[in-house]
C-alpha cells in the first residue's frame, strides 16, 4: 500500500471543499435565479391602481335575464340594444386595425384586451399574476365562466351596467334613473357610470419604450370645467321608453346607445346610422376668407369639450384647398393637417401637436396663386388609419389567422380609413360659400375606399 503524504491529503480535501462549494454556490444561485425568473407577482403590484390592469371579474347570471349578454339585455331594451350593435364598443373586438394590432409578437395581448372585452366572462383564460412581474409572461388558468358568446360581443352592456354585491354574491343592474321596476336587481349609482368612461378612455401609460397608450379625452375635458359629461355627446338624449312597447312602461328621458365618436365607424355598412345615432363634427368651419393675397381658413373646436382630434394618437384632421378654373379643372391645390406628430422609433415620442382645445380656433392661412381661380373647394377629412399604415398591416397579415388573415388582407375594401366631415365651395365672382350636408358627405363616405 502507498502511503501520501499529509501534505498532499491536505492539498486533496481543501481542494474538493473548494470544489463543493463552488458547486454549491452554482447550484444555488441557479436555484434562485430559477426561483426569480419563474415567480408568480400579483398584478397590481406590478400596475398600481391602474382599473384596466384586470378585467371586471366573472359576473354570475343576472336574475330574471340569464346570462349578463348584451343579446339577453336586448330581449327587453330591444332599441338600445340596436344602436349598440352599430356602435364602435360593441366593434371593439373583431375592429380589423385592432386585430391586426394584437396579432403582432410585441403585442401584449392580454393587456389590450381588457378594454376591448373587459369582463372576465368573455376570456377563455385567468391571468393569476405575471412571471417575475414581466407582463409579456402571464400565468393563465383556464376559465370555467368563460361565454364565447359574449366574447363576440366586444364592450358589452355588462362593461358598464352589470357588477357583484358583495354581500350577496349575486349580479345586478347599475341603473342611472331609477324609479323603474325591472325583473333583475338593480341599483342606481348614476356617477358611476359616467365616471366609467374614463377607465380606458382617459389612461397614459408607456409599457417601454415602443409601447404607449395615450388617451387623454377626460383630462382635455376636465380642463374645460364643463358641465357635460362624456354621455352628454356621445350619448344623446331621447324620449322614449326604456324597454319594449309590449311591456307597456312609460316614457321617459332616456340616452341612445351608438356612443357615436369621430365619425369613421368601422364598418362601410355603419355610415347610414351615424347621424340617427348623434354624429356631428367636433370641428366647424367659422370662416373661408379669400382675398388677393390670401386666403384664410378657419377651424373652430364649437362641438366637442375636448381637444379635437382625440383618444387615438394616430388620428388627424387633412384640410385641403383646391382651386379651379372656368371650365371646373383643378389648378391649385394646398394641404395642413391638424393633430398629433409622434416619432416611434427608437423610443416613442410626441414631437408636435395641433389639435384644436375646446372653443379655440385654427387658422390656416394660404398663398393664392396668380393662374386664374375661379372658386375654391375646401374639405376636411378626418383620418384614422393611413394608407401607408395599412399597407404594412396587409403586408404582415401572417401574424393573423382566418378569419382576420383574410380580412385585413382586403381592408382597403373591408375597413373605412378616414371621412369627409366638412366640405365647402366658394365662389370668387359672387363671393358666395355653399356647404355640402352632412347627409350627403356620408353617403359619399360611404363608398369611399382607403385614406
Amino acid at each position: 500500500m502507498v502511503s501520501r503524504p499529509k501534505t498532499s491529503v491536505g492539498n486533496w480535501k481543501l481542494k474538493r471543499n473548494i470544489y463543493i462549494s463552488f458547486f454549491t454556490l452554482i447550484v444555488l444561485g441557479m436555484g434562485t435565479f430559477l426561483y426569480i425568473n419563474q415567480r408568480e407577482v400579483p398584478i397590481e403590484q406590478v400596475f398600481p391602481g391602474k382599473i384596466w390592469s384586470k378585467p371586471i371579474a366573472n359576473l354570475p347570471d343576472l336574475k330574471g335575464v340569464g346570462a349578463p349578454t348584451a343579446k339577453n339585455c336586448g330581449n327587453c331594451h330591444t332599441e338600445i340594444y340596436e344602436e349598440w350593435q352599430k356602435s364602435t364598443h360593441a366593434n371593439a373586438l373583431t375592429d380589423i386595425q385592432f386585430q391586426s394590432e394584437l396579432a403582432k409578437p410585441s403585442s401584449p395581448k392580454w393587456i389590450c384586451l381588457n378594454c376591448h372585452i373587459p369582463v372576465q366572462n368573455q376570456r377563455e383564460t385567468i391571468i393569476t399574476g405575471l412571471k417575475n412581474g414581466d407582463y409579456f409572461r402571464p400565468v393563465e388558468i383556464p376559465n370555467p365562466d368563460f361565454n364565447p358568446d359574449m366574447k363576440a360581443e366586444g364592450v358589452t352592456c355588462a362593461t358598464c351596467h352589470v357588477r357583484v354585491d358583495s354581500q350577496t354574491k349575486e349580479s345586478y343592474v347599475i341603473g342611472g334613473t331609477g324609479g323603474t321596476s325591472p325583473p333583475h336587481p338593480i341599483k342606481i349609482d348614476r356617477k358611476q357610470l359616467l365616471n366609467r368612461c374614463y377607465d380606458c378612455h382617459n389612461e397614459t401609460y408607456t409599457l417601454n419604450e415602443s409601447l404607449v397608450c395615450s388617451f387623454q379625452t377626460g383630462s382635455e375635458l376636465q380642463a374645460t370645467h364643463s358641465n357635460q359629461t362624456c354621455s352628454s355627446c356621445h350619448q344623446p338624449e331621447v324620449r322614449r321608453s326604456f324597454v319594449k312597447a309590449s311591456l307597456n312602461k312609460p316614457v321617459r328621458t332616456a340616452h341612445k346607445h351608438g356612443f357615436i365618436g369621430g365619425g369613421v365607424p368601422k364598418r362601410f355598412d355603419l355610415y347610414s346610422d351615424q347621424i340617427r345615432l348623434g354624429y356631428k363634427p367636433g370641428i366647424v368651419l367659422s370662416a373661408f376668407k379669400v382675398q388677393n393675397d390670401s386666403i384664410e381658413i378657419q377651424i373652430k373646436n364649437t362641438n366637442a369639450d375636448h381637444h379635437v382630434t382625440t383618444g387615438d394618437p394616430e388620428r388627424f384632421y387633412r384640410l385641403s384647398i383646391v382651386g379651379f378654373d372656368k371650365i371646373g379643372k383643378s389648378i391649385f391645390q394646398s394641404e395642413t393637417t391638424i393633430g398629433q406628430e409622434w416619432s416611434w422609433s427608437p423610443a416613442a415620442k410626441k414631437v408636435n401637436d395641433t389639435r384644436i382645445p375646446s372653443g379655440e380656433i385654427f387658422v390656416w392661412k394660404v398663398k393664392p396663386t396668380e393662374l386664374p381661380v375661379e372658386s375654391y373647394k375646401f374639405q376636411a377629412v378626418h383620418v384614422r388609419l393611413k394608407n401607408i399604415t395599412s399597407n404594412y398591416m396587409i403586408q404582415s397579415s401572417g401574424y393573423l389567422t382566418s378569419p382576420y388573415k383574410e380580412k385585413v388582407e382586403n381592408m382597403k375594401d373591408l375597413y373605412p380609413h378616414s371621412s369627409i366631415v366638412i366640405e365647402s365651395s366658394y365662389q370668387l365672382k359672387t363671393k358666395s360659400r355653399k356647404d355640402t350636408t352632412l347627409e350627403d358627405l356620408f353617403k359619399r363616405n360611404a363608398e369611399r375606399k382607403g385614406e
